[in-house]
């Protein structure tokens, strides 16, 4: 297959994509890496549309940080949206740093090691955020479909223990990634790198989204039948749906992408920033859907964020009363009893 024409590492954007008989080169599309017949290079304003997205993501998921590590009680649900956060904080300051050397034309070597680790940092908070969603929507629908189990069997800290190891899962992943497919250099054209982007491929799109979707189903089909028993709907609920759905949307352009390449060798019907920004989007969502889903209609105009955001993670199995404002230091995200399921 004919080389890629990355306008990152050719100054030339006019540069004509090498024949068949020269080695291919490869490139990290969305961090996972694909040699390319041909790519179109990005328009010159998308560098600073990316660096207006990463800003206002990272003051977003900066907020969410602040809020759930020192300013809420810390409760299990919280854990997972405070990993969250700080995994798609790290994806966007990589892409905001990436978009800004580019922006800049910064050249020399200092340069390109930065975009490496940047690119190496990006890879892994985006491994570790998809990995996350799968792990707190299984645990909410646990915790709704079976509630007593839960509050019975539930060890402690697990929320702690499965955010570590998967963290850990990210950067093991990474680190095998970047060996065979960035520091072998044009030897990971080879059969090692392709492997190796298939199994991280396989990873996040056949095993996670899966387990991702699927508690959520079941969250939802449980929702409903206890809405036909005019029984209130957690706002917790609608959050997880809503956060496991915007990582879909958002990233099914790089899934297709992956999935025609490796499956039919297809070149990637998509330009690389298309997909980075869909990415970039699903990132900076998340603070957003949290201000949503907590937002009271029936309160002033400005609410705390705290307060805010504390509401949307709150079971809702206890009804507020209307126009009562809830005590920021008292509220907690539990099951509902167990005579609800």
């Amino acid at each position: 297959m004919a080389g890629n024409c990355s306008w990152e590492t050719h100054p030339d954007r006019n540069k004509m994509c090498p024949g068949v008989s020269e080695a291919p080169e490869l490139y990290s599309r969305g961090f996972l890496t694909i040699e390319q017949m041909a790519l179109l290079p990005a328009p010159a304003v998308m560098d600073y549309i990316f660096l207006l997205l990463c800003l206002c993501g990272l003051l977003g998921n900066g907020l969410v940080l602040w809020f759930f590590g020192f300013s809420i009680k810390r409760t299990p649900f919280s854990i997972y949206f405070l990993h969250l956060a700080g995994a798609d904080g790290a994806y966007l300051l990589s892409k905001a740093v990436l978009s800004l050397l580019h922006a800049g034309g910064v050249p020399g070597p200092p340069a390109d090691y930065v975009r490496g680790v940047a690119r190496m940092a990006g890879l892994c908070a985006f491994v570790a955020g998809v990995s996350l969603l799968p792990a707190v929507s299984a645990e909410r629908c646990a915790c709704v479909v079976f509630p007593a189990w839960y509050r019975r069997r539930r060890p402690r800290r697990l929320s702690a223990v499965v955010c570590a190891l998967l963290w850990l899962l990210s950067v093991l992943a990474t680190a095998v990634h970047s060996y065979f497919c960035v520091f072998l250099g044009r030897r990971a054209a080879g059969p090692a790198c392709r492997h190796t982007d298939i199994a991280l491929g396989a990873l996040l799109f056949l095993l996670f989204c899966p387990l991702m979707v699927l508690p959520c189903l079941a969250l939802v089909l449980h929702v409903e039948c206890r809405a036909r028993r005019r029984q209130r709907s957690a706002k917790l609920n609608h959050v997880v749906l809503a956060v496991v759905a915007v990582f879909l949307v958002s990233s099914i352009y790089l899934g297709i992408d992956w999935f025609l390449f490796w499956a039919f060798r297809i070149p990637a019907p998509f330009p690389e920033y298309v997909t980075d920004l869909c990415i970039c989007i699903n990132s900076g969502a998340k603070p957003l859907v949290y201000f949503l889903a907590g937002r009271d209609k029936s309160q002033r105009l400005w609410e705390p964020l705290r307060v805010v955001f504390q509401r949307a993670l709150r079971d809702g199995a206890e009804a507020e009363p209307a126009g009562a404002t809830p005590n920021a230091g008292t509220l907690e995200m539990q099951c509902p009893p167990g005579n609800a399921s």
